[in-house]
């Protein structure tokens, strides 16, 4: 796998494949290539086959029903444990833990765990949000249905999104199982005679507000048996009822810590979204003619901050929806955002022109913010109504395809999770949250975390508080918005880097990612004077893009060090940040990391010792070093 991986981020997935094909037939493994090759030609036909099937639109209403798209391109990282928990001092001061990871394809997930014998009955998959962790549990369904995975590993594949099921108030789990049975009578005594060939798939685990953490005596014990349903979930996360069954669950990364408890020795696998190569890929399988997909990739490689952020593959498919509308009117491709903020800002107002509800924005963000507080997405007629939105604006939010409608429940919910966070942070930035810091200490109260900071709501509420995004919202709201919010938010956040000790914890990425949303510079300055030594992993671009951008800021850093691969438990000096990586370093990752010298600093000695610079990551290195910002007294070579 770590060949595999170097080889696509040297040259690319396509290039990759022909390389290893002719080493291969230089080998003499001539049956292995035509396996290969059989296989992939099987594969494309059926996504041609449910691509015809589906009769699907081929702009921003395809969406996220391409599932095929993303999980062939995501990244998928097991890990003996979670990012960030139980080990609240990862990866600092005292040397690294025995978090061991490795790459894994989808068809691992329930294989055989690195270097263990056992097979897991229960996988998390996990990760920030918007990163195809629920479009990814879709698919190992869609896949299993069509043949192509897991077929002699379950019997029966059975998927639940979660927060649905939260609609229901008690439910069996025979009535759970026939919710997603397509036949006409569930066989439940031939169902329960074959445990060990389910699985049940649980998607979104973490979104509804129920508690997981029942007392022994409030399981469900039998399958005949009406529970609240989260009663009966908790029954089956603690192997209570179906012991033999196996699990997928798909959670956010910051809400693991309410699910811990109620696992039973679960393999953890962290999404990570699109390669470098496969944000590439990704573009020239969504534009169909090709000439456009090269336009529109370069036009983003252009904007190195935007395409780092294409990792997440809900960023990836607003930019090529962005750009498909400016290639469908003839305009010059330009798209300039450095946050996701500046991003859906850019989506929701320029492209899908949402100010045209005009004072029914008010409502409808109202309507977002709400239902973030009570842990709801699902919105039925009377609850839009209660919001002044009537039959017609509910319509043109579906035309827009803000909305989503569910004809099952006649429930409404909108496209993706992310847009409704995104509306409910303009709520609370127009004041109808937000007053003081106590109400955002109530937002906090929410989730089950020391720091709220990474919850996409808070974040995007950073990025309407950068100036950009307050000239943006005072011009489509026609209003002005308050700076004693803004400083409330930022008083707060300055109190929870003093409330780790004057230590901004290298585990602390959701905190650097609201920093970065806000994009203001004075304010870094002040909140990053406090970062001491450490050492810190890297696992994707974006995280080194925000890590890049806010350590600039610090007045106080004077070495740096790269390790390429992993942390190799040397002796720390003062003021010494170690940034280590589990991957190579690409010359797309030289790029977002030299810009380290965009501004003043106080950098004086930078260690790349043992890594290696293509000729490209040479030359980017030599422009850095030319800036009037870079003020290195030493620099060690590789």
């Amino acid at each position: 796998m770590e060949v595999a991986s170097c080889l696509v981020a040297q040259y690319g997935e396509q290039q990759a494949w022909d390389l290893v094909l002719q080493t291969w037939k230089l080998m003499g493994l001539s049956k292995l290539c035509a396996r290969v090759q059989k296989e992939a030609a099987l594969e494309s036909g059926i996504t041609e086959k449910y691509s015809k099937e589906s009769g699907e639109m081929p702009c921003h209403t395809r969406s996220w029903k391409n599932e095929d798209i993303q999980q062939k391109f995501t990244q998928l990282l097991q890990r003996s444990r979670p990012r960030g928990y139980d080990f609240p001092l990862w990866m600092r001061k005292h040397g690294g833990t025995d978090d061991h990871k490795h790459l894994i394809g989808v068809g691992e997930l329930f294989g055989p765990g690195h270097g263990t014998q056992g097979k897991p009955l229960t996988v998390i998959l996990h990760g920030v949000a918007g990163i195809g962790k629920s479009t990814l549990a879709r698919q190992v369904r869609r896949a299993w249905e069509e043949g192509r995975l897991y077929r002699d590993s379950f019997q029966h594949v059975f998927y639940f999104n979660c927060r649905e099921l939260a609609q229901s108030r008690t439910l069996s789990l025979a009535e759970l199982i026939s919710k997603d049975w397509a036949g006409p009578a569930v066989p439940i005594g031939k169902i329960l005679s074959q445990q060990k060939n389910l699985l049940f798939i649980l998607d979104n685990l973490d979104e509804p507000k129920w508690d997981l953490k029942q007392h022994s005596s409030e399981f469900c014990l039998h399958w005949s048996q009406q529970q609240q349903v989260h009663t009966l979930l908790g029954s089956l996360l603690k192997k209570i009822l179906f012991p033999g069954a196996s699990l997928l669950i798909t959670a956010r990364i910051t809400a693991l810590g309410k699910l811990i408890p109620s696992l039973k020795q679960p393999r953890w696998v962290e999404v990570l979204g699109f390669s470098e190569s496969a944000r590439r890929d990704y573009f020239y399988t969504y534009f169909t003619d090709e000439s456009q997909a090269i336009k529109a990739f370069s036009s983003v490689e252009s904007n190195p901050a935007l395409l780092t952020m294409c990792v997440m593959p809900l960023v990836s498919w607003l930019v090529c929806t962005c750009l498909k509308q400016q290639i469908d009117k003839g305009q010059e491709l330009s798209l300039t955002c450095q946050t996701i903020t500046a991003l859906c800002l850019h989506y929701f107002f320029h492209i899908l022109q949402v100010q045209s509800l005009g004072t029914k924005l008010w409502d409808f963000c109202s309507l977002a913010a709400k239902g973030t507080r009570q842990g709801k997405t699902l919105f039925f007629p009377e609850d839009l109504k209660k919001h002044g939105l009537d039959e017609d604006i509910t319509s043109t939010l579906l035309k827009m395809a803000v909305l989503q409608e569910d004809p099952t429940s006649l429930s409404y919910s909108f496209m993706h999770l992310c847009f409704q966070e995104f509306f409910a942070a303009m709520s609370y930035a127009l004041g109808d949250e937000l007053i003081s810091i106590k109400s955002m200490k109530d937002l906090v109260g929410q989730y089950e975390m020391v720091s709220v900071f990474g919850e996409p709501s808070t974040c995007f509420l950073f990025g309407l508080f950068s100036e950009q995004g307050m000239r943006e919202m005072e011009s489509i709201f026609k209003c002005q918005l308050s700076w004693k919010k803004r400083d409330n938010l930022l008083k707060l956040a300055k109190k929870q880097v003093n409330r780790t000790q004057q230590n901004l914890q290298p585990s602390c990425w959701d905190l650097l990612h609201s920093f970065y949303e806000i994009q203001n510079e004075s304010f870094l300055t002040e909140v990053m004077s406090s970062v001491p030594e450490m050492r810190i992993c890297v696992q994707t671009d974006m995280e080194l893009l925000v890590f890049t951008f806010c350590i600039k800021f610090s007045q106080l850093l004077k070495r740096l060090k790269l390790n390429e691969g992993g942390l190799h438990g040397e002796a720390q000096r003062p003021s010494h940040v170690i940034l280590f990586s589990l991957g190579p370093f690409t010359d797309a990752w030289w790029q977002i990391f030299f810009s380290i010298f965009s501004v003043d600093g106080s950098l004086q000695e930078l260690d790349l010792s043992g890594n290696f610079l293509s000729y490209s990551a040479v030359q980017t290195l030599c422009e850095a070093l030319k800036s009037p910002h870079c003020h290195l007294k030493t620099l060690r070579s590789p």
